[in-house]
């Protein structure tokens, strides 16, 4: 797998002429020379950025040990924004330890979410740990960000999705089919089969939940209905038909849950809201707030096994159940929604410093900011669109 390669500037009070041989001396690829460079400055000053460099030369070296030690020194001194963690990530592959290199990769991609090798990486490794969601999802981000859209690996890549996806599709129409003439066990066959191909499709998982809701199989239900959450978190047709399952199937603390994630998508429609606050009152006699220890259970289980979509999921019920547990869970729920969509934070803070640039007359630095949104938003977003008018109006 590939690896980026991040070289961090320091000024912490070590001379220039030093940084500069040990940089020369890495580039040339004599590692040895700038290790011993980067270790006497590190005598003089503990810089997290040249604990940084020194593990970089270590893992040059294959000295993998060693270049683990360095680059967890960094981390210890600086924890936000490190390049460390993908050195550790590439350091848990090299051993095999996937689910590891996975959360190191992770970290990595939520600060830099538009490193191909990095998305290639997370795509690789979810794909030997057998999470074909996980691996399809990297994938299509490595084809969103590769800059060699001629390459072979892209080549290979863009055509096998499109493959699954076409096969997936065609799958799709004929489970429809056999929807409309009412022969239900061909229709869930079909989806079933489609989602083994693409199990990223929304429709799919709902039609699928929904098809195995009215056959009263609502545990098989529950499992393509959350699947389909964790593609669109917001659907409220989702989160109804999770709510009738679960009362169906008497897990009233688990109904309750799904009814209050309503609340935000319902606030502007007052018979609606008034109606889920009723429900919501009704079954609160009935919630068991012990639950909250399972949940958070089955969340760590989630986390260990770098299924961060269902984990996020958990944590959030957990806070259902009691927000008066913020100071226990938020943290790790922002955390989670970062590793999961950092372009998000990042598009709203690329937008901010384009637009005190653009207010100052700097165009050439708005530019620079409205670029990186053009790359990380959605094609037809609201924030891609404001970038290229602006761009388009220099």
């Amino acid at each position: 797998m590939d690896s980026s390669d991040y070289y961090i500037q320091d000024n912490s009070g070590i001379e220039q002429v030093q940084l500069d041989a040990a940089k020369n001396l890495y580039q040339s690829g004599d590692y040895d020379g700038a290790l011993k460079l980067y270790l006497n400055m590190l005598s003089l000053s503990m810089s997290y950025k040249l604990y940084y460099e020194a593990g970089r030369c270590y893992y040059k070296l294959n000295d993998l040990e060693k270049a683990e030690e360095y680059f967890k020194s960094s981390i210890a001194i600086i924890d936000s924004n490190n390049p460390s963690y993908l050195y550790l990530g590439n350091i848990a592959s090299k051993k095999q330890d996937i689910t590891n290199a996975i959360k190191y990769w992770i970290i990595s991609y939520s600060n830099k979410p538009y490193d191909e090798s990095l998305c290639l990486n997370l795509a690789s490794a979810y794909f030997t740990k057998g999470m074909k969601f996980y691996a399809i999802y990297y994938y299509q981000k490595y084809l969103k960000y590769a800059k060699d859209k001629d390459s072979l690996t892209y080549k290979e890549i863009k055509s096998g999705l499109d493959r699954f996806k076409q096969n997936s599709h065609e799958l799709y129409q004929k489970a429809k089919r056999a929807v409309a003439l009412k022969d239900y066990n061909t229709a869930i066959d079909g989806l079933e089969q489609a989602l083994t191909k693409f199990p990223l499709n929304f429709d799919m998982n709902y039609l699928l939940g929904k098809l195995y809701y009215d056959k009263k199989n609502y545990n098989s239900a529950i499992t393509y209905l959350k699947q389909a959450l964790c593609i669109d978190n917001k659907s409220i047709d989702v989160l109804q038909i999770l709510s009738a399952t679960t009362l169906n199937s008497e897990l009233y603390t688990d109904a309750y849950c799904y009814f209050k994630r309503m609340i935000p998508l319902v606030i502007g429609h007052q018979k609606e809201y008034l109606e889920l606050i009723r429900t919501i009152k009704k079954l609160e006699p009935q919630i068991n707030t012990d639950e909250i220890s399972r949940h958070e259970l089955i969340a760590e289980e989630y986390y260990n096994n770098n299924d961060y979509k269902n984990a996020l999921f958990e944590y959030e019920t957990c806070l259902i159940l009691n927000p008066n547990l913020s100071h226990k869970y938020e943290n790790i729920i922002e955390n989670l929604k970062v590793f999961i969509a950092p372009e998000a934070d990042l598009i709203k803070m690329y937008m901010e410093q384009a637009s005190v640039w653009h207010s100052a007359g700097n165009i050439q630095k708005a530019n620079k900011y409205f670029s990186k949104i053009l790359i990380l938003a959605e094609t037809g977003s609201p924030e891609y669109k404001i970038a290229k008018s602006r761009l388009t109006n220099v």
